[in-house]
C-alpha cells in the first residue's frame, strides 16, 4: 500500500520517449544530394586524370618520338645526267681542235678477231653473279606468317606462310621490313628470321593493296647486339634512269616459289604503266621464266634493288614471266607506310593523254579512266571520260603532275578540282571543290 502511494505522489515526474518520426521526403532529398556530390566528384576526378595523365607521363617516364623514315638517294652520279657549269664551257683548245679538218684513219692492216669464250669464262661471270646475289642477300631476311586453320574433321592446326623481306631502315626505335602482303594478310602472329638463323616477333606497320606492299616493324630493343652490328640495309636504284632493254637483272627472294632461289635474265620492257587508285606506277618485265606466285626484289648489276617483284599485272599468256614494280615509284609509299603517313584520298585512275591526241583536239591533262564507287570524287559529279587539267592554282598536264599534286596534300584538304568534260561538239570546262578523304589500303 506505501508502495502504491509512492508511485501516485511521483507520477508527475514519469514521462513516456517517443521515436522521433522519420521525414522520408527529407531523407530522400539528403541521399539524393550526396550521391550527386559523389557523381560530380567523380567526373571531375576523371576528367582531371585524363587531361593530366600525359603530363605526369612525360615527368615520369619521357617517351621518345620516332624519327621519320627517309631512304636515302642512292642513284649514282652518272645515273642523274647531270651537266656541270664547267662542261658548258669550251676552251680555245678544244675549239682549234674541233675547227681542224677530220684526217682520214689510216686503213687497218689486219682484220679484228673476235675472242673466244670459254666453259670457264661463263663460270667466272656466273661466279660473279652468286656473288653479287649473295651481297645482295644480307639486306634480306624471311618474315613467316602464323595463322590458325581447321580440317575438314574441324580439327585446327597452325598455317605458316613464309615470304622473303628487305630491310629498308631503322628510325633508332624499330627496324622496317618491306614484304609481301598477300602472304601475310592473315597472318595474326609474325616473326623474322635473321640471316644468322635468330627470330625476333614482328608486327604489320601498313599496307598498300594495290602494290601488295607491307612494311613490318621489329622494335630494335629485343634484336641482339651482334645482329644490329651486322644490319645490312637494302640499296635502293633508279628504276627510270640507267635501265635498258636487254640489261642483265637478278631476280631475288622467292622468284622460282620456294624461299632463297635466285634466277638471271635480261629486262624485256621498261615503262609499262600501272593505273592504281590516285597513283601510277611502271612495270619492269623479263625473261626470267618464274613462278605464278614468285615474290621477291629485281636487282641491276651494281646490287641495286630496281623493282619489287608483282606478277599480278602480267599477261594471261606471259604469267610465269617474272615482273616488277619500279623502285622509284614505290619511294615515296615506302616512306609513307614506314611513317604511318595519313594519304589524301581523291578515288580517281589515271592515265597520259597522248601528243597525237592533242593534235587532234582533246585537252591536254589526266585521262580519268576510273572513278572508285564512294569516293569524294564520284560525290562531287566527276566521271570516266572527263579530263583533269588543274588542282588549286597547279596546272596538270600529265597523270604524274596530277599524282603529285594530289600528295602534296593532306586528308581533309578542300582542293578545287577543273576538268574538261566532253559536250557534243566540244570540251567543257568546269571546276567542283571536293574535300579529299583518307586512302586506308
Amino acid at each position: 500500500m506505501e508502495k502504491k502511494q509512492e508511485n501516485d505522489d511521483y507520477s508527475f515526474m514519469q514521462e513516456q520517449i517517443k521515436k522521433r518520426p522519420i521525414n522520408r521526403k527529407k531523407l530522400f532529398k539528403r541521399a539524393f544530394t550526396t550521391g550527386a556530390m559523389a557523381i560530380m566528384f567523380g567526373i571531375v576526378a576523371s576528367l582531371a586524370f585524363i587531361l593530366l595523365e600525359p603530363v605526369f607521363t612525360k615527368l615520369v617516364s619521357p617517351k621518345e618520338e620516332k624519327a621519320a623514315i627517309s631512304l636515302p638517294d642512292t642513284t649514282l652520279p652518272e645515273e642523274k645526267n647531270e651537266v656541270l657549269p664547267e662542261d658548258m664551257i669550251q676552251d680555245e683548245q678544244e675549239l682549234e681542235e674541233k675547227d681542224k679538218p677530220a684526217e682520214k684513219p689510216e686503213p687497218v692492216a689486219s682484220s679484228i678477231q673476235k675472242p673466244e669464250l670459254e666453259i670457264d669464262d661463263y663460270q667466272k661471270m656466273y661466279g660473279k653473279l652468286a656473288s653479287l646475289a649473295d651481297e645482295v642477300g644480307e639486306s634480306m631476311v624471311v618474315v613467316n606468317g602464323f595463322s590458325s586453320d581447321m580440317d575438314w574433321f574441324s580439327n585446327v592446326y597452325e598455317k605458316k606462310s613464309s615470304v622473303s623481306g628487305l630491310l629498308i631502315a631503322d628510325n633508332g626505335t624499330d627496324l622496317y621490313i618491306a614484304s609481301n602482303y598477300s602472304f601475310l594478310s592473315s597472318a595474326t602472329d609474325i616473326d623474322v628470321t635473321f640471316r644468322e638463323g635468330e627470330n625476333y616477333k614482328g608486327s604489320i606497320v601498313s599496307y598498300d593493296k594495290a602494290t601488295n606492299l607491307v612494311i613490318i616493324a621489329v622494335p630494335l630493343s629485343a634484336v641482339a647486339s651482334e645482329t644490329k652490328e651486322n644490319l645490312t640495309y637494302a640499296s635502293l636504284g633508279n628504276s627510270n634512269v640507267g635501265n635498258r632493254v636487254g640489261d642483265m637483272v637478278l631476280a631475288v627472294g622467292d622468284p622460282m616459289g620456294y624461299s632463297s632461289s635466285v634466277s638471271y635474265g635480261i629486262i624485256t620492257s621498261i615503262g609499262t604503266p600501272i593505273n592504281a587508285v590516285d597513283r601510277n606506277y611502271r612495270l619492269i618485265t623479263t625473261d626470267i621464266y618464274g613462278s605464278r606466285n614468285a615474290e621477291g626484289y629485281l636487282v641491276n648489276t651494281k646490287g641495286q634493288i630496281i623493282g619489287i617483284i608483282n606478277q599480278k599485272y602480267n599477261n594471261s599468256d606471259l604469267s610465269n614471266q617474272i615482273s616488277a614494280i619500279g623502285i622509284s615509284e614505290l619511294r615515296s609509299l615506302i616512306e609513307d607506310l614506314s611513317n604511318q603517313t595519313a594519304r589524301p584520298y581523291l578515288g580517281v585512275t589515271l592515265s597520259e593523254i597522248t601528243p597525237q591526241a592533242v593534235e587532234n583536239g582533246i585537252p591536254e591533262g589526266a585521262f580519268i579512266r576510273k572513278v572508285e564507287m564512294k569516293s569524294p570524287a564520284m560525290e562531287v559529279g566527276i566521271a570516266p571520260g572527263d579530263i583533269l587539267t588543274g588542282i588549286n592554282d597547279t596546272e596538270v598536264k600529265t597523270a604524274k603532275e596530277a599524282e603529285d599534286a594530289v600528295r602534296a596534300l593532306k586528308p581533309e584538304d578542300e582542293a578545287q578540282i577543273t576538268i574538261c568534260r566532253a559536250t557534243q561538239n566540244e570540251y567543257k570546262e568546269v571546276t567542283v571543290k571536293v574535300t579529299l578523304g583518307v586512302k586506308t589500303e
